[in-house]
């Protein structure tokens, strides 16, 4: 009887410290994921609506050619992809200057997995892929102070499917 009662005591001892205000692990652990959620609703973005246009090789384009940000600033490119084709299908992928044919022809390689997207080195971000008719949302940190590209690695498409990406 005597280790029955000993039990029950310290349940009910347990219980009163749980409830006692002390922040248990869990609680804390709730906390920090809220902080960090507020965090990231403060984040300033720079929005960008890009669409991809055109229904054959010739009329392809994104209707954006050149994007400016600020360094480190929170960039969200929203793309739609207007055509109508099914063979239109489109990305984007934003990469180091100077490295376009590489990461276009490495896409090819490894079509039709990954996005698209093999080497992944000179990638600073990328969507999936869009449809004709639907839209997909990329966002991301801008990368240092320079000059970057993008451009639509679905194979074929990234000799006129491309931008210009400059962070200041």
């Amino acid at each position: 009887m005597k280790n029955s009662q000993k039990l029950i005591t310290g349940i009910i001892l347990s219980c009163l410290f749980a409830c006692s205000g002390e922040k248990t692990n869990t609680e804390k652990s709730d906390q920090k994921e809220i902080e960090t959620v507020e965090k990231v609703v403060e984040k300033k973005w720079e929005t960008f609506n890009i669409g991809a246009v055109g229904n054959t090789m010739s009329e392809m384009k994104y209707d954006l050619e050149s994007i400016t940000v600020k360094e480190g600033s929170w960039v969200r490119i929203n793309l739609e992809n207007q055509g109508i084709d099914n063979s239109m299908m489109h990305n984007i992928v934003f990469i180091n200057y100077g490295t376009r044919k590489m990461v276009a022809s490495e896409a090819i390689k490894i079509w039709p997995s990954q996005n698209f997207v093999a080497n992944k080195k000179n990638i600073i971000a990328y969507s999936g892929v869009a449809k004709p008719g639907e839209s997909v949302t990329l966002e991301f940190k801008a990368p240092k102070k320079g000059n970057y590209e993008y451009l639509c690695t679905y194979p074929g498409h990234a000799e006129i499917m491309r931008g210009y990406f400059f962070v200041k």
